[in-house]
């Protein structure tokens, strides 16, 4: 497998243009086969020309979802191989129009059979397949027609969300969100460790029945984000298990769930917070930094991804 294929959705564009070259190369082949020095790019532009007649660039341009700029540059190219010509335009002379040369007329009728025959293969490719191709082009394209990609990124990732966000405490109902975000983020980085699982799979056992609590960061309807604070002295607590969907990252939900952890402490009467992290972790780092967390050798730690230690004394 190549990086393209590793990297899968991260690499749709550059799998897609592999995916056409795959399909260029050899239908070049095919037209040299007919006798046609044609390139599958002028494709489009040469069969619109041939099924209306004559069109000016701007037209051309709207029709075929390009830019005036694109079309000019692959009807020099193909005028300059003798299939089409440019002149100008009887109702206004400012205005150049495309029309097949004689050269492209007399070569339509190769040009068609062979076309009537790429589209059978096409067809025969397609319909053999699980997941046919055609059909998955078609509806990304209707989504993104009723949604444009750069508009969805903006609402999944916009950091500038005006929805507030709010911190509750430990409900059953919310035991999965605690588990899933936290296996999300773990596996990003490192392994999930038994450690983990322990707590995970039975936080009310682990967690909440020793004195500790369990914190949830809302968007509205959303469980964006969740922290524990695990009593492990009198009056100490560890900040553990801090995780935030990807998709509200930038949101400032670490912020909410770290300053809903020290008062929770407070609360409790807690004097010292303690966390166990990684340096690989800038952001997070950063974070406890901010709130007044200094570095100390700890003893041991029962994560082998904790290379560093972190409190702050209440």
């Amino acid at each position: 497998m190549s990086l393209i294929d590793d990297l899968e959705e991260l690499a749709v564009g550059a799998r897609l243009k592999r995916l056409y070259e795959y399909f260029a190369k050899d239908v070049v082949l095919i037209y040299k086969d007919e006798q046609l020095n044609f390139e599958p790019k002028y494709f489009t532009l040469y069969y619109l020309i041939s099924k209306q007649g004559e069109a000016a660039v701007t037209e051309i341009a709207e029709e075929l979802g390009c830019t005036h700029p694109g079309v000019i540059h692959l009807a020099k190219e193909l005028e300059e191989l003798g299939f089409i010509e440019s002149v100008k335009s009887a109702s206004d002379s400012r205005k150049r129009i495309l029309r097949l040369s004689e050269k492209g007329k007399a070569s339509l009728p190769k040009f068609e059979r062979v076309w009537a025959k790429i589209l059978a293969l096409n067809k025969s490719l397609f319909n053999s397949q699980q997941n046919n191709l055609l059909s998955a082009i078609m509806e990304t394209e209707a989504q993104l027609n009723e949604k444009p990609y750069y508009q969805r990124f903006q609402e999944m990732f916009n950091p500038q969300g005006n929805n507030p966000v709010t911190v509750t405490t430990y409900e059953p109902q919310y035991a999965r969100h605690f588990k899933n975000l936290n296996i999300e983020w773990i596996n990003t980085y490192f392994t999930v460790e038994e450690h983990d699982l322990e707590q995970l799979n039975h936080p009310e056992d682990y967690i909440l029945a020793d004195g500790g609590e369990i914190l949830f960061a809302h968007i509205d309807d959303d469980v964006v984000g969740t922290c524990a604070v695990i009593k492990t002295g009198p009056t100490e607590y560890e900040l553990a298990k801090m995780a935030v969907s990807p998709k509200y990252q930038g949101r400032k939900i670490g912020n909410a769930l770290m300053e809903a952890a020290i008062v929770k402490i407070k609360e409790l009467e807690g004097t010292r917070i303690w966390l166990g992290s990684n340096t690989k972790l800038t952001p997070a780092i950063t974070l406890y930094k901010k709130y007044g967390f200094k570095e100390f050798q700890a003893v041991a730690s029962p994560y082998t991804r904790a290379n560093i230690h972190m409190e702050l004394d209440l």
